[in-house]
């Protein structure tokens, strides 16, 4: 099965990504901030990576262009998954060669089929969107058939329970 970095520096966010991502049968590694993700990228060599942007210790945006110079991680697969909802920005982090850019909060389905399909199409052989060139528009990405499961919580109940007094 395909290996993932999951690069998330909110604890939280990371243990539910990754735990989805197990659940699917992947092999999970995480990273919590922009060190940690370059060296674990260039020790694991990942199928494909899951990055937020917001990171201590070497923002997102440079971990990106860090694994998009080097020979052993320049092909690596990378979704973004960010709280960063400016469009400008957007399509810069797109120039830089990512496979997918997904905004938190996000549908966890959406992430999963995203994830599947980037990988099904790597293990055909087919060519995946890097290097700059244009993102699929957000009608062709997976969309989910259904909400998420109540046995796991989402971002939004992390961060609701998180806001409340006594928590």
């Amino acid at each position: 099965m395909a290996t993932i970095l999951v690069v998330e520096d909110e604890l939280d966010v990371q243990k539910v990504v990754a735990k989805r991502l197990s659940s699917r049968g992947f092999i999970v590694h995480c990273a919590s901030d922009g060190y940690q993700a370059v060296q674990k990228a260039h020790a694991l060599g990942p199928d494909l990576i899951v990055l937020d942007l917001q990171l201590p210790a070497g923002d997102g945006l440079s971990v990106l262009r860090k694994l998009r110079i080097s020979k052993n991680t320049k092909k690596t697969h990378i979704v973004v998954l960010t709280g960063i909802t400016n469009e400008l920005f957007k399509q810069s982090v797109l120039t830089e060669g990512v496979d997918a850019y997904l905004q938190k909060p996000y549908d966890s389905q959406v992430l999963l089929d995203t994830i599947d399909k980037i990988l099904s199409k790597s293990a055909v052989g087919e060519t995946l969107p890097l290097g700059g060139k244009e993102n699929p528009p957000d009608s062709e990405l997976p969309k989910a058939d259904a909400s998420p499961t109540q046995e796991e919580p989402t971002l939004f109940d992390l961060t609701a329970t998180r806001n409340q007094p006594g928590k």
